[in-house]
């Protein structure tokens, strides 16, 4: 199924989000249809995380992402760090 989103009026969704096979992370932020897309298609299967990264809502650009582990920029804030590993799995190193 294919469903179109934008993020406050830009089409790039790419640069909001960051999606995995075990996880997906959406930028705080952002309008609640952008939410329940993405909580709708993916929240039965893998957890979706609101997160921010060095406090910017572009946290698909800001991060490297894979099914075992997420690299963070140094400038992420120590509760940007505490939100994401309280909602990931623990297998996922950060």
């Amino acid at each position: 199924m294919a469903t179109r989103l934008d993020f406050e009026n830009s089409s790039e969704v790419g640069v909001f989000a960051k999606i995995t096979n075990k996880y997906a992370l959406v930028s705080s932020g952002g309008s609640e249809n952008f939410y329940s897309a993405f909580e709708a298609e993916l929240g039965p299967h893998i957890p979706v995380v609101h997160a921010s990264f060095c406090q910017t809502k572009i946290i698909g650009r800001m991060c490297a992402a894979n099914s075992k582990g997420l690299l963070v920029p140094s400038q992420t804030t120590d509760m940007e760090l505490m939100v994401v590993r309280n909602m990931l799995p623990e297998s996922i190193k950060i």
